[in-house]
Order: C-alpha cells, then sequence, then structure tokens
C-alpha cells in the first residue's frame, strides 16, 4: 500500500474516532459525568489537530507526486529524483 492511501486511511480512522468521541461525550454530559464528557473533548481536540498535520502531509505528497511526474515529462531520470528525494528526508 502506498503512503498516500495509508495517510487518507489514517485521515478517516481519525475522522471515525471523533464522531465516536462525540456520541460518548454526549453520553457523557446526559449522566453527569462532565469530567469524562472533558477528556472526550480533549481527545477530540487532540485528533482534530492530527487530521490537520496529516492533511498537510498527504498534500505535500500529492504535490511530490506531481513533482515527480513533471520531472519524468522533462526527461529527468526517476533515480536522480528519488536520490534527491531520499537525500532530503534523510536531512
Amino acid at each position: 500500500m502506498d503512503h498516500v492511501k495509508k495517510l487518507e486511511l489514517e485521515i478517516a480512522a481519525k475522522k471515525a474516532c471523533i464522531e465516536d468521541l462525540q456520541g460518548a461525550m454526549a453520553f457523557h454530559r446526559q449522566h453527569g459525568t462532565y469530567n469524562l464528557a472533558a477528556e472526550c473533548a480533549w481527545r477530540i481536540k487532540k485528533a482534530e489537530h492530527t487530521i490537520r498535520r496529516l492533511e498537510v502531509q498527504l498534500q505535500d505528497n500529492k504535490n511530490f507526486g506531481g513533482l515527480i511526474q513533471d520531472f519524468s515529462r522533462r526527461g529527468i531520470s526517476l533515480k536522480v529524483v528519488k536520490k534527491l528525494a531520499n537525500e532530503n528526508i534523510k536531512s
């Protein structure tokens, strides 16, 4: 499975987690366990932050894929592009 697909699945999982936490938060509010509702709210905020980070990472990966295609059209070897990419990732 490629990296883009993994990121998309991770984002979908976080969104599903948020939906579950919203249900749990409503349940805890109804039953007066406000400390647990607050913890759910904190976890939702944390998951939303993670989603934003993953979406930026996903967009970067998609842009990088477009860059590779552009280089390929220009006749720049894919091996050279991959080597440059690996050097940038390590630094």
